[in-house]
């Protein structure tokens, strides 16, 4: 008997962060594996993903945190035969800790990185990771989606029972098509746009470039967030209006235009001691190298489990502009390594990084 499979998440479409896609992609591909597979996860508004109803259910919990958090736990508390079911939780708080309440012993938790750094703040060392997560975490499956979040959970837990598994990309979604031609070099950047991941550092770097240099490239921004304003007046107040343009929110749905439109992705993400922001893995980097484009990326969080150094992009150290400009300039001059790195992105994907693969050494593991 394959048993069934609840997925608890609170993050789960209509959201559209990295977690509810992870989740989702789980979900589809678990179908197989399992007799029933089951989606725990709170009601929310906007567009629903189109799914075949026959592959998962989900069930819908209230909106509101306090009426969510209990009707969650009775659920899984009034199960019967839960040696029958396997949980995976998309956080450890609070879905992990709901189960454990709940009354299930074996209970798989996914780790993505953030969530397990505290940053300046002494409550989340000393009690929230310290005490409230390394108890909590004990005796629990952990999958961690990179080496570097493995390498942050055995700093709180040193002897965790561990899974690292990178993530994956929808390599029949995202995939190459046939590209428009232009004069010039495209480089592109997906994210939320906040000040850790490195916009206002690669803008350093562009106006670093000669006037010839500029003359031959665009960098094209998608995404919104806190620091977008600041960027944008920037991008003025250094003259770069004719060579960065910025694009807004992109729906799932059009990301592969967006993606196929680049001859170059580029998000150069950093991390500090003193903040809890951090990529624990960067699912974009991805998406890009299986639509057959290039990245750069830095040596930051888990970005190196993302891509690798000259086999479908380049990895540099974070903030640096001299390392930056040696690789536009290198770009620029041979445009020819582009299509060269383009290839093994792609080949790359289909040989190590597809749902299919990640779904698999999943269902062995937990």
């Amino acid at each position: 008997m394959k048993n069934k499979l609840i997925i608890f998440s609170y993050d789960f479409p209509p959201s559209n962060g990295g977690i509810a896609r992870l989740c989702y992609e789980i979900a589809q591909g678990m179908y197989s594996r399992y007799d029933e597979v089951i989606v725990l996860t709170r009601s929310k508004k906007g567009p629903q993903k189109p799914y075949d109803k026959s592959l998962f259910k989900i069930k819908y919990l209230p909106f509101k945190r306090f009426n969510c958090e209990l009707i969650a736990w009775w659920y899984l508390l009034t199960l019967k035969n839960k040696k029958n079911y396997t949980l995976l939780c998309g956080l450890w708080h609070p879905e992990a800790f709901l189960a454990l309440l709940a009354g299930f012993k074996k209970i798989n938790v996914l780790v993505h990185g953030a969530e397990l750094i505290s940053g300046d703040s002494h409550f989340r060392k000393r009690f929230w990771l310290g005490i409230y997560a390394k108890n909590l975490l004990k005796g629990m499956t952990i999958i961690a989606n990179s080496d570097y979040t493995t390498s942050l959970i055995k700093k709180i837990i040193p002897k965790s029972n561990i899974l690292t598994l990178p993530l994956a990309v929808n390599q029949n979604f995202f995939k190459p098509s046939k590209k428009t031609s232009s004069k010039k070099i495209i480089f592109g950047t997906v994210s939320r746009i906040l000040r850790f991941k490195g916009h206002d550092f690669i803008l350093k770097t562009l106006n670093g470039l000669s006037k010839n240099q500029l003359s031959k490239l665009e960098w094209h921004v998608a995404g919104t967030g806190p620091y977008l304003e600041t960027l944008k007046m920037k991008v003025i107040e250094l003259g770069l209006e004719k060579t960065v343009f910025f694009h807004g929110f992109i729906p799932d749905q059009q990301l592969v235009t967006f993606y196929n439109s680049l001859d170059c992705f580029i998000l150069c993400t950093r991390q500090t001691e003193k903040s809890n922001h951090v990529e624990g893995f960067g699912l974009v980097f991805l998406e890009a190298q299986s639509c057959g484009v290039p990245v750069i990326g830095t040596k930051s969080g888990g970005i190196p489990s993302a891509v690798k150094n000259q086999n479908g992009g380049w990895l540099i150290e974070q903030d640096s502009e001299k390392e930056l400009n040696r690789l536009f300039n290198k770009i620029l001059s041979n445009p020819i390594s582009l299509k060269n790195q383009a290839r093994l992105a792609r080949e790359r994907v289909l040989r190590e990084c597809t749902w299919n693969m990640y779904c698999e050494k999943l269902r062995k593991n937990i």
